[in-house]
């Protein structure tokens, strides 16, 4: 069975925890301290604020910002009057990739994936998702685990593969891959182990896992 296109999400919404305020090392006007201060200007919703100091910021070549506004050019964001343009997200996921950004290359690597502003390159893509899911990045290794369980482009299934990235990122309490463990588990009739990936995935407020338990368990 091959995964469908919504099993790799492209449009889910940004990940605002990948660049956390610092509040240990953040120097007055040093990259770290203006970042800061964008972040609670756009939290406090003082978006003029807020885009002078993420624009400080962004001209320091701050990875933090450079995947900051690479999410706000792949989603848009009204707020700081950024419109969507994959191309220009995909520049700036790739500047701060090259920085070691793990959710950086996550992002670089689903848009080779699925070729979203930039031509589809599943080399690329396999490449630069390893190189995100080596730093523990859960989207990564989750991401990966589904091309080998389910199967994609000219990649054929893989359960082995499949479930050796899901348990890393099941080991790091990722509930996603809770869940698609617990499916490919299932597809193997390893039924106990998968019902309580299920479940331990439905507790973690999964809704794909609550609907999924609900409908098959009840």
């Amino acid at each position: 069975m091959k995964v469908a296109e919504s099993e790799f999400d492209a449009n889910r919404m940004p990940d605002s925890n990948s660049c956390p305020v610092d509040q240990e090392n953040g120097l007055k006007d040093s990259p770290q301290f203006l970042f800061n201060e964008y972040k609670k200007f756009y939290e406090a919703e003082r978006f003029s604020e807020a885009l002078e100091f993420f624009t400080l910021s962004l001209k320091t070549g701050f990875p933090c910002a450079e995947f900051e506004m690479g999410q706000h050019c792949y989603y848009g964001s009204e707020q700081l009057g950024i419109s969507k343009d994959y191309m220009k997200a995909f520049n700036y996921f790739s500047t701060a990739a090259t920085q070691g950004h793990a959710d950086a290359l996550y992002y670089q690597g689903l848009m080779y994936l699925k070729g979203i502003g930039v031509a589809l390159d599943m080399n690329q893509a396999l490449l630069t998702l390893n190189n995100a899911a080596n730093q523990n990045a859960n989207k990564a290794l989750d991401t990966l685990g589904k091309i080998y369980h389910f199967g994609y482009c000219k990649i054929s299934q893989d359960p082995k593969k499949a479930e050796r990235y899901y348990r890393i990122a099941v080991n790091q309490g990722y509930p996603p891959s809770m869940f698609h463990l617990a499916l490919l588990l299932e597809n193997q009739s390893r039924f106990e182990e998968a019902s309580e990936l299920m479940i331990q995935s439905a507790n973690m407020q999964y809704i794909k896992a609550i609907n999924y338990y609900m409908s098959t368990y009840k």
